[in-house]
This record gives C-alpha cells, sequence and structure tokens, in this order.
C-alpha cells in the first residue's frame, strides 16, 4: 500500500514537507489533518487507506481538531460526544485556561 500522501492533500500540511512524509508511520496525524481540513478527494483518500477502526480511533483520541470538526465526524460515525477527548468538558476546560493566561 502507497505510504505518501496525495498530492492535492500537501495544502493542508503546511508545517512539513509533506512528499517526504511516511503516511504509514504517523497514521494519527494525517488522519486528524484530514479530517480537520480535508476536501472532498482527500477524504476518498483518506477512508480507501485507512480502516473504520483507525480513523474512529484518532478521532476519539484526537486533541487537536476543531469542536465543530469533531461534534462532525462523532456524528458520522456515530461515536459518543463522551468517548471523544477533546469533546469531553474537562478537556476544554484545561484548553481555555491554557488560552486565557
Amino acid at each position: 500500500m502507497d505510504t505518501h500522501l496525495p498530492e492535492s492533500a500537501y495544502k493542508y500540511f503546511w508545517d512539513i514537507n509533506p512528499a517526504e512524509l511516511d503516511v504509514a508511520a504517523h497514521p494519527r496525524y494525517v488522519i486528524e489533518r484530514l479530517l480537520e481540513y480535508g476536501d472532498f478527494p482527500e477524504l476518498r483518500w483518506l477512508f480507501a487507506r485507512f480502516s473504520r477502526e483507525e480513523i474512529v480511533g484518532a478521532l476519539k483520541r484526537s486533541r487537536t481538531l476543531t469542536l465543530r470538526s469533531a461534534n462532525f465526524w462523532s456524528q458520522i460515525f456515530d461515536v459518543s460526544h463522551r468517548q471523544v477527548k477533546c469533546l469531553s468538558k474537562r478537556f476544554q476546560q484545561t484548553q481555555n485556561r491554557i488560552w486565557q493566561r
């Protein structure tokens, strides 16, 4: 299986050299970034490349998804908000304290 991103997804990985990203070595990073920013072609690639379990696992552990994206994907994958770390009240309170300093 291909271990590189499709070129159409390069724009979502502005903080690294996407041509050198090993998708197999950093699946959660790739999944989170494409769930947050990806468009239809990149999401099609994501769903073809990763299993539902891998995507849901990344969703549940994510600390980087926005509330809007996490809520949307939890609905799509039928995952309880209690299971999604970035949707938990405790996590949100921690994040708010950090940004209010």
